[in-house]
This record gives C-alpha cells, sequence and structure tokens, in this order.
C-alpha cells in the first residue's frame, strides 16, 4: 500500500509541471482587397481556402491596384492576388506560386462611331488601368499623339467606355459589363490572352511550396471545379488547326448579297477566306437564312444585327457594313402618335422574309401583312394599313415624306459564328484578316464609291 502511495507521489508531479497543449493559432497576413467581379470573388474564395490548408489566415485590405505590387515587393503585403507573369520583368524578386488561377484576356473597348474600326493608328484616345502592367505597357506602345488617361482604379472603366469619353478602353475580359459587351456599336477586340498567378513576397517565399500543394488538393477534390462553377469562370478557347471548308448565307440583297456570289459583301468575304478555305455561298430571304444558321445547317451568317439571332453565338468583333435606319412610316402625324403609344390596334405591312415585324411587336399579328416593300407602299398609299416599315432607300421620295419614327437607329451588320470550336477560330480568323484588310486600303476599294465607304465606319 506504501508503495503504490508512493509510486503516485512521483509521477504527481511530473504530470503537474508537463507544458499544457495550446491549438496552434493561425498566422495572419495582409492581402489586397478583391475587386468587384466573378474572379476577383473566384480568386477571393480559393486563396481563402488555400491558405486555411496551410493555417494561415487572410485580412483583407482596401487600397487601389496600382500600389499592390510595389507593397507586395516591399513585403509589407505578402502576395499579390492574381497577376500575369509579365510582372516578373519588374519585379524580378517576386516568387510565383507555379498554379494557373484563371485565364484571361486584355480587350481594347472602342466605339465604332468615333473611329470605325478604331486601328491603333486611327485611335486619338485610349484609357487605362494604371495598377495593370499589360495595359500599362500596350498604352505606351502607342504613338505619341494618342491621349493617354490612366486610371487608378479599374471600376470606372466601363463607365468610360459608356459614356464614350475616349475612342478606346483597355480592360480585361472578367471587368466587362454586359451592357458594353452587348451594345453593337462597341468594339471588342482580344489585344492578347493570359494566366494569372500567385505571388509571394520575398519576405512569404517559403509559402509557395505549400501552397501548390494546397492548390493541387483543392483541384483534386473538387473545390476548385465548384467555385469555377459558382462564379462562372469559364476557360477562354483554344484554338485548333483551321477547318478546311467553310459555308457562308446571307439575305439576297442587290449589290451587296447577290444571288450569284457576285456584290460587296461577297467580295469581303472571298478577299478575307478564299486563301484558306474551300468556300460555299448561298442566299435567300432573310428569315430563312437566319432559320439555317440557328439549325446550324450553315457555318456563318452574312450581315446581321446583334438581335437577329436567338441561338447561342459569337458576333464578329470588326462589322461589315454600317446599315440606315429603319423606319415606322405613318399615313399621317394621329398615327404616328398611335405608334409611339403602342396601340395593339394599328395596321401594318412588312417585307416578306425580312423578320421586320418583331420592331412592332406590339401590334396583333393578325394585323400585319406580310409582302413586298412595293406592295407595302400601294397599301399606304389607299390607307389599306396605317403604318409600313421598311428602309427609306427602298421607299419612293413620296413615301420618305410622310410621318415617321427611328425604329433602329444606323446600326452595325456583323458576321455571326457558332458558339463552337469551329466558329470560335473563323471569328478569330475574320476578326485579324478584315482589320489588316482595312489597314492596307483593301476594303476602301471594294465599295463602289467614298460615300458607302464611309457610311459603313471602317476608317474615319
Amino acid at each position: 500500500m506504501k508503495y503504490i502511495f508512493y509510486t503516485f507521489l512521483v509521477f504527481l508531479p511530473m504530470v503537474l509541471w508537463a507544458e499544457p497543449v495550446i491549438p496552434k493559432k493561425n498566422t495572419v497576413i495582409d492581402l489586397k482587397l478583391s475587386a468587384t467581379s466573378n474572379h476577383a470573388a473566384y480568386a477571393k474564395e480559393l486563396l481563402t481556402q488555400a491558405y486555411a490548408l496551410i493555417d494561415y489566415e487572410i485580412n483583407w485590405v482596401n487600397f487601389t491596384s496600382s500600389q499592390e505590387l510595389e507593397l507586395v515587393n516591399s513585403g509589407r503585403l505578402a502576395a499579390a492576388i492574381a497577376r500575369s507573369s509579365i510582372i516578373e520583368g519588374q519585379f524580378p524578386r517576386l516568387v510565383r506560386v507555379p498554379y494557373e488561377l484563371f485565364d484571361f484576356s486584355l480587350l481594347k473597348v472602342s466605339d465604332r462611331r468615333r473611329c470605325g474600326y478604331c486601328l491603333n493608328e486611327d485611335i486619338k484616345s485610349i484609357v487605362y488601368p494604371k495598377g495593370a502592367v499589360l495595359s500599362v505597357n500596350y498604352a505606351e506602345s502607342l504613338r505619341d499623339d494618342v491621349e493617354k488617361l490612366g486610371l487608378n482604379t479599374s471600376n470606372y472603366l466601363n463607365e468610360m467606355i459608356l459614356k464614350r469619353r475616349a475612342d478606346s478602353v483597355l480592360i480585361m475580359d472578367f471587368l466587362l459589363s454586359p451592357e458594353v459587351y452587348d451594345n453593337p456599336h462597341f468594339i471588342v477586340e482580344t489585344i492578347m490572352h493570359k494566366y494569372d498567378y500567385h505571388y509571394l513576397s520575398p519576405k512569404y517565399k517559403h509559402l509557395a511550396k505549400p501552397l501548390l500543394a494546397a492548390f493541387k488538393t483543392l483541384d483534386a477534390n473538387g473545390t476548385v471545379a465548384k467555385l469555377q462553377q459558382k462564379y462562372n469562370i469559364n476557360s477562354v478557347y483554344h484554338l485548333s488547326a483551321p477547318p478546311k471548308e467553310v459555308s457562308f448565307i446571307s439575305g439576297t440583297w442587290d449589290d451587296y448579297s447577290n444571288a450569284d456570289s457576285s456584290g460587296i459583301y461577297w467580295d469581303i468575304i472571298e478577299k478575307v477566306f478564299k486563301d484558306d478555305f474551300t468556300l460555299t455561298k448561298s442566299t435567300s430571304i432573310w428569315a430563312r437564312a437566319v432559320h439555317s444558321f440557328e439549325q446550324e445547317q450553315v457555318d456563318v451568317l452574312i450581315g446581321a444585327y446583334k438581335t437577329d439571332v436567338s441561338v447561342d453565338a459569337l458576333f464578329s468583333s470588326f462589322h461589315l457594313d454600317y446599315e440606315y435606319p429603319l423606319y415606322a412610316f405613318a399615313r399621317n402625324n394621329n398615327t404616328l402618335e398611335r405608334i409611339k403609344q403602342k396601340d395593339t390596334t394599328l395596321t401594318a405591312c412588312v417585307d416578306s422574309g425580312s423578320s421586320l415585324h418583331k420592331h412592332i411587336a406590339f401590334i396583333a399579328t393578325d394585323n400585319i401583312v406580310e409582302t413586298s416593300f412595293i406592295q407595302c407602299e400601294t397599301l399606304l398609299k389607299n390607307n389599306k394599313i396605317d403604318i409600313l416599315i421598311e428602309y427609306d432607300y427602298n421607299l419612293e421620295p413620296s413615301t420618305q415624306a410622310l410621318p415617321k419614327m427611328v425604329l433602329i437607329e444606323s446600326s452595325p451588320l456583323f458576321l455571326v459564328f457558332h458558339n463552337t470550336e469551329k466558329g470560335r477560330f473563323l471569328k478569330y480568323y475574320f476578326d485579324k484578316n478584315i482589320a489588316e484588310l482595312a489597314r492596307n486600303g483593301v476594303l476602301r476599294e471594294l465599295f463602289p464609291d467614298l460615300s458607302s465607304f464611309n457610311r459603313a465606319h471602317i476608317r474615319p
């Protein structure tokens, strides 16, 4: 009994004096607060989870993007959230974590109405974010007489585009607003395609391997895929080898896309595509041409508005031409007011097969006559209908003099491609080559006169 008690006394001090087990606390590091975009939110959540796996907690601090790299380089920030490898030339001490966070494109968004195709030699002003090295380098490579405005934050780039404050604006694709992208008057041109990586301060270079392992773990367990789906992060397409044959369809428009494959638009198609592809060209009434494209019976639709196609499709960055305004011609001023009030009892006439009826969708279908525009004009003169929907160049002077209102302002016409690997390649091919034809003056020679070329807004 004494022996047992003595043993307890011997070991008791050891238990009492043992150092208590304290849970390890996460180390807190500072990173820049991300901008408001899907890609930024994705990077923020992915980094939060990756750092948590290596027992680090992120304190998100807010300041302008132009300061981030300098602060990381000096060790006052632990890392730069997501940057292209181009920064390594200016900041060689930063440590890249070799995991591709996402790919992106640098876009040049330009206003067609100001500078046509807005080739670099034609623009007079450009806006760009100061903190984005890719944008800064591109802007600085332009002519000395181009007015260049660098913004400290990218938050106002879309506003600068919409308010037409400059010929062109440089912006990352993930920051571009749908309002800008959907506006037909803006050219959205891809300047370059890159990948973003997480860059550590030299002070934190020891985290490179653990972070890489954390990213790979999140990739393997499906977290990355779920976050990409959550924030709609899609990889930029990679171009494959070009196809051998390409089929085109257009409406039958006199002097532009004739049924015998002559006309301005067919001449442009020949100049762009004939050297590398076997071409099949066809024409039809416009509604049938759109239907053939939407049913994937042809590769490319020629001369469409951005609102003409209802399927998932891609539109050329550079337009083919600018169409005249579309008007609603009224019998009298009282009828014109009824159009403005969207009177459903109005009767109207549109060119058969033109799809123009969709611009007066408020009118009952039974009240819309579809026939030739010549017959429509006769019906209007004889007071058989209230309004005629047509372009004024097709009508007699007496009809053009009637009260009218604009349904569609003068708008660009595009080539339309399927959102497939082949379609994406053809869009890239067209944009690249038609810009070069414009630069070399070839497109100017394809138009019948200077007036029609100027109306197309290709060169200022």
